[in-house]
């Protein structure tokens, strides 16, 4: 199953995070000849709407793309996340930040919890982000059934930006059996990618903190962009543990997918 990508949301307060946001979201609007979004949420003692709308338009007008701006009152996530579901929003696009723009704990649970409700894939960028190109592709693989789900859309990005997808199966633990099924889960996510011509290159990682070593290797490629579950070792709706070290962590992008996203049913047929 391939992924068409028509509407993408990206927040924008004019922060220095959220201006990084706004062109990598122009960019992936551009490779996918989709409509972009942007949104900002008005709070009192914040920026004046107009003042935003018209960094909107420059960097529409810089980077030749129409952007749609909009404008809402009130808590952030849910603000987000009710736009995602009115637009019918296929990946949301927003900066992360500590101490300025969205609110002060942006980067803790806000962030969590549009990631954590949306429908459709986030994207989390820090304002400390480095500029890689997205010519690689970080896909971590875990021992948990819905880790291969984020494998369609790993796919798809590589096809839309020509990347390398570094498949890497990796877990804390060292039992044999993990290892033998996670071993299978990284070479069917192999042979299910080259069938779609796309590159790949394959490592395990057996023991260790998982989050330190997915950041390791991420700078250690140089990548692009990380994938991970938001429920990855977690059995509720909260984005578990690890991904919340990740993305708070990572100095490249990081889409984060739901298991409950519906494009995403029966679409990894291994």
């Amino acid at each position: 199953m391939d992924f068409q990508i028509n509407n993408i949301l990206v927040g924008f307060d004019n922060s220095k995070s959220a201006k990084i946001a706004l062109e990598k979201a122009a960019d992936t609007a551009k490779r996918f000849d989709a409509k972009l979004h942007a949104l900002y949420v008005f709070q009192e003692g914040k920026a004046d709407p107009t003042e935003i709308q018209q960094a909107v338009l420059e960097v529409g007008n810089r980077l030749d793309i129409d952007i749609e701006f909009v404008m809402r009152t009130g808590k952030v996530y849910n603000e987000i996340s009710i736009s995602e579901r009115e637009l019918g929003a296929d990946m949301v696009i927003i900066g992360t930040h500590g101490s300025s723009g969205w609110q002060p704990f942006w980067i803790g649970s806000n962030a969590f919890r549009v990631a954590s409700a949306a429908n459709c894939p986030v994207i989390t960028i820090l304002e400390t982000t480095k500029s890689e190109a997205l010519t690689d592709i970080l896909l971590p693989l875990d021992n948990e059934e819905t880790t291969r789900q984020k494998v369609p859309y790993a796919a798809m990005m590589a096809k839309a930006y020509g990347a390398t997808v570094h498949i890497y199966s990796v877990t804390k633990g060292t039992d044999k059996t993990v290892q033998s099924k996670l071993n299978a889960y990284g070479r069917q996510t192999e042979k299910y990618l080259h069938e779609r011509g796309i590159q790949t290159t394959y490592k395990t990682q057996f023991g260790g903190e998982v989050p330190n070593n997915i950041l390791e290797y991420s700078k250690e490629i140089r990548a692009g962009l990380v994938m991970i579950m938001a429920d990855t070792e977690s059995k509720s709706f909260i984005m578990g543990s690890y991904a919340q070290d990740i993305v708070n962590n990572s100095k490249a992008p990081v889409m984060v997918m739901h298991s409950r996203d519906l494009a995403l049913t029966g679409a990894v047929g291994y």
